[in-house]
């Protein structure tokens, strides 16, 4: 059944488990919560949750829909002395940030003053710190106003406005989209006739569907992460999803990457596992490319190597897949067959196959899917 693709699924009871989830905090109660949280970097017996992968599940979180999801409070970890100062660091930059009443995107953390902050840490650790600290004081990755550096790339087109800070943004005015605004202010959102949001996994696609106004022929709003969607992206989307009641698809590569980055969207990333709740869009539904539609439509392809076949492996054995039979009759296709192809692939039966052709039929297909479960439940 066509609706199965979407990651989210049938009601089941919530599991008995220490579920950690953070929210939203004020900066006073960020301020409150990192002042207490460098007292107790004094003590060496300090520990925090463990982040790791092993304390990550796919399960349901307090709102009942399935994700992934820190699995237990109760699994610590110490961090060296060496790491408490790195942390202890951290904690003033960002305090520092908020005295000054700056706030900083991710980058201006790291790259702070006179290189201070690239002193202290790689950016692989900062991100790591700035992940534990939001999961151990309880709140969400904007709360402490640092946006991932990838967020920047994000775009936003179509049928969609908004204001913030007295100033009115229209999407509809650019042909190459409007950045994603920051979500450190208010900001009012205004649906300018959309009837479902579409998620584009890559620039290009994105642009051509702007250039060639496909909002205009299927109302729509157009949003892309740019490749791997940062926090921004991925919060902009919840936003979106939660303030208008649309539907939302998710136009991808066919191929395991791309398969990952639209899990990332839907049930989280491990990295962020205690953020899932306000980062993810459980009900989007996977519009394409299918491996199946590789078959049925003669797209071009090409041979996967060894490593994707690896990783195709690897996905099946993911519970938020397994949860999806329709996704794994897909995946499975695409192991079997070996193939894989992508959106560009499309330009091969003409430069608009994308938003006057393959689209379209996906859409038809989808609402007549639904009509027939309608009809037969």
């Amino acid at each position: 059944m066509y609706t199965r693709l979407m990651m989210n699924y049938e009601d089941a009871p919530i599991e008995d488990r220490n579920r950690h989830e953070v929210k939203d905090l004020s900066i006073e109660e960020v301020q409150e919560k990192l002042e207490a949280l460098k007292k107790k970097l004094d003590d060496g017996s300090f520990s925090w949750i463990c982040l790791d992968k092993s304390n990550v599940t796919y399960g349901e979180c307090s709102d009942g829909v399935k994700r992934l999801t820190v699995k237990d409070i109760n699994k610590r970890s110490k961090p060296r002395a060496e790491k408490r100062e790195k942390i202890r660091s951290m904690v003033d930059l960002i305090l520092g940030f908020f005295q000054a009443n700056k706030r900083e995107r991710h980058r201006g953390v790291f790259y702070v003053g006179n290189n201070t902050a690239s002193s202290l840490f790689t950016q692989d650790e900062e991100y790591a710190i700035l992940n534990d600290i939001c999961c151990t004081i309880g709140c969400s990755s904007s709360s402490l106003y640092y946006i991932d550096a990838s967020d920047v790339r994000g775009v936003v087109g179509g049928l969609l406005s908004w204001v913030q800070n007295g100033y009115e943004t229209d999407c509809r005015s650019r042909d190459d989209g409007v950045a994603i605004p920051s979500m450190h202010s208010d900001i009012s959102l205004k649906n300018c006739g959309a009837k479902f949001v579409l998620v584009v996994e890559n620039k290009a696609s994105f642009y051509n569907l702007m250039q060639d106004r496909f909002y205009r022929d299927y109302p729509c709003i157009i949003i892309t992460g740019m490749g791997k969607p940062g926090v921004a992206t991925r919060r902009f989307l919840k936003l979106l999803s939660d303030n208008f009641r649309l539907p939302v698809y998710g136009l991808f590569d066919c191929d395991p990457a791309s398969i990952k980055m639209f899990s990332i969207y839907t049930v989280g990333s491990y990295e962020e596992a205690f953020d899932s709740v306000n980062l993810t869009c459980p009900y989007m539904t996977w519009l394409g490319v299918w491996p199946s539609d590789l078959c049925a439509l003669d797209i071009p392809c090409d041979d996967m190597s060894p490593k994707e076949i690896r990783d195709m492996d690897n996905l099946l054995k993911e519970d938020f897949v397994k949860d999806n039979p329709r996704l794994v009759e897909e995946l499975e296709l695409m192991k079997a067959t070996e193939k894989k192809g992508n959106l560009e692939a499309l330009k091969e039966f003409g430069p608009t196959c994308l938003s006057k052709c393959y689209l379209p039929y996906k859409l038809n297909y989808l609402l007549t899917a639904v009509r027939r479960d309608k009809c037969t439940n």
